[in-house]
């Protein structure tokens, strides 16, 4: 019967910290290198007889291959997370995009609306920070699109508010708090704006009515008449809201 330990450390190699795992295995017959690409890792077989004491300066010899596979590991990791972005459909104000990646050399990430797509555009060698990149950009989106919807909705009834916060609840789309602070799902830049119109309508009512009775949902059909077709349409569609 095979048995084996483990045992972790890290070396500098080119000024770069590089973790390793050493695996002490008694099938093991020379000392073997590798790199795992489902976790960019070194990974380190040793035969029982091997001396670790020599581990290092071995590493040190072999410094050019192992930051040479890492990078590659890497390069293949961030391009298999691009092409999970990469052909996703996402809603953006109603409307559905195809998302694409683009690389470009000196772009610091940033997205384009073209046409019937979301283009994320990136820096070579970070292609799968695609995602983070394009939620990123919706939370800026968010804010903007909300701030000026509240400014509309509100030029009549002259309510005052706190601050307006843009967050990413997991299970609210805005809420007001006692504080009078407006807080709102950057989701909703997802929706249609008749939708977002309504959650706006309904935590600038709750300024008003901090609760959900008759006389709230009668201020907020007063703000945005014809709301439950929008309510209705967040409550059928909203799982559809996501990245």
């Amino acid at each position: 019967m095979s048995s084996s330990r483990e045992m972790r450390d890290s070396i500098i190699l080119d000024g770069c910290i590089v973790p390793y795992t050493v695996r002490i295995s008694s099938r093991a017959r020379r000392l073997l290198l590798q790199v795992r690409l489902d976790s960019c890792a070194l990974e380190v077989v040793a035969p029982e007889a091997f001396n670790l004491a020599e581990l290092k300066d071995i590493l040190t010899g072999k410094k050019s291959w192992i930051l040479q596979k890492l990078e590659a590991a890497a390069r293949l990791t961030a391009a298999r997370q691009a092409n999970q972005s990469q052909g996703r459909i996402v809603f953006y104000r109603g409307r559905q995009y195809l998302v694409e990646t683009r690389v470009e050399t000196g772009s610091t990430g940033a997205v384009e609306v073209e046409e019937a797509r979301l283009v994320v555009v990136l820096p070579p060698g970070l292609e799968g920070n695609a995602s983070a990149v394009l939620e990123r950009w919706l939370r800026q989106m968010a804010r903007l699109l909300i701030n000026q919807r509240i400014r509309v909705m509100n030029e009549k009834l002259k309510l005052s508010f706190n601050r307006v916060f843009i967050k990413g609840q997991k299970t609210r789309w805005g809420s007001c708090s006692q504080q009078k602070n407006l807080n709102f799902n950057w989701r909703l830049v997802m929706a249609p704006l008749p939708v977002l119109d309504y959650i706006v309508a309904h935590e600038l009512a709750h300024l008003v009515e901090m609760n959900h009775s008759k006389k709230f949902w009668a201020l907020v059909e007063q703000i945005y008449p014809g709301y439950r077709v929008h309510r209705a349409w967040l409550k059928k569609n909203g799982r559809l809201l996501t990245l």
